[in-house]
């Protein structure tokens, strides 16, 4: 009898002991994975989840924060994912904080990584949608890596061949390589080229001094461009040396006027001294009967025509030089209003 009263005591000490390790076990993991207390729940939208399953690790600046609560299909190229986080959170994650999908360490679990937001962005609120990083597709890294081995390969191939060609002296390269002699010439040429380039930048630089000076109204040129007052000089001198020519010319256009009104009035007084010497009986006619004296008349008379015609060849260039046509349309308007 005594021996089933131990027995029955010592089951039941095994009975209470194992009570308290599994509510100890059950608090433990419901604390880690944030089922007791307050929640904090944050969806995250991706469109490749592949790796990831319901209680996977979240992590919030490498730290271990919460847990996959849910992966729900939305349409087939978009998943949301819902986590549950640690209600101390509240106050650090923003709503510009983006949510990613990475592994830990290289072969390690799929994770959600949330990497905080800058600025001042308000604080994610219970239920919010946080933005998130496109994930990278597997296959599609392979391809490029093995599409850049491919080419990595073809160069290694190409850079075989042309230091192969180099090695065996064709081609110009070579030649320098091996020619001492032309190599200096090659690098003569070069240092000439260096300096011709250094001359023609100090000439650019140079130009572009006295650009800037001129922009500034420096120098002869720059003041003949800027000065606003020297048009006005030009045509104050041209009006004074017009008003300047028509003055000093006047006298002698009035001088050549008179004389040719004179001329004018002379051939007419000869005109009628030569019809009373063809009338018989004067004296003018007896005269004219001695063909000496009537040829030197006739002479003379033609030296007149011929002087009185050249003079008014002169009269009429005068009228048309730009010195004294002022001066002759002055003397017309003048001759319209005394008519």
């Amino acid at each position: 009898m005594a021996k089933d009263t131990f027995n029955n005591i010592r089951l039941g000490i095994f009975v209470i002991a194992g009570l308290f390790l599994f509510t100890a076990a059950v608090y433990t993991v419901g604390a880690r994975q944030s089922k007791f207390g307050e929640q904090y729940h944050l969806d995250a939208l991706f469109n490749n989840a592949s790796g990831l399953q319901v209680g996977h690790n979240v992590r919030y600046n490498g730290i271990k924060v919460g847990s996959v609560e849910d992966i729900i299909f939305i349409n087939d190229s978009t998943l949301r994912v819902k986590m549950l986080l640690r209600k101390d959170l509240k106050q650090l994650i923003r709503r510009n904080a983006v949510a990613s999908i990475g592994t830990e360490g290289l072969v390690g679990d799929v994770v959600i990584n949330i990497k905080p937001g800058d600025g001042n962005e308000p604080l994610a609120k219970d239920g919010n949608t946080l933005p998130s990083l496109k994930r990278p597709d597997g296959a599609q890294m392979m391809e490029t890596l093995g599409g850049t081995n491919e080419n990595i390969a073809m160069l290694s191939h190409k850079l075989l061949e042309i230091s192969t060609k180099l090695n065996e002296g064709d081609g110009t390269l070579p030649m320098l390589l091996r020619d001492s002699m032309m190599a200096a010439e090659f690098l003569s040429s070069l240092r000439n080229l260096h300096l011709a380039s250094e001359n023609l930048n100090a000439i650019s630089l140079s130009l572009q001094a006295e650009m800037q000076a001129i922009g500034k109204g420096q120098g002869t040129l720059g003041y003949l461009l800027h000065d606003q007052t020297l048009p006005k000089q030009v045509e104050s001198l041209v009006t004074r040396l017009d008003s300047t020519l028509v003055v000093q010319t006047a006298p002698i256009l009035q001088n050549l006027q008179r004389s040719s009104e004179d001329i004018a009035a002379s051939s007419t007084a000869m005109k009628s001294a030569i019809e009373a010497i063809n009338k018989e009986g004067g004296m003018a006619n007896a005269l004219l009967r001695d063909t000496a004296a009537t040829a030197d008349l006739l002479k003379a008379l033609d030296n007149l025509n011929q002087g009185a015609t050249r003079f008014n060849e002169n009269m009429e260039a005068l009228k048309h030089n730009f010195l004294f046509k002022r001066y002759f349309k002055k003397l017309e308007k003048e001759k319209r209003k005394k008519g």
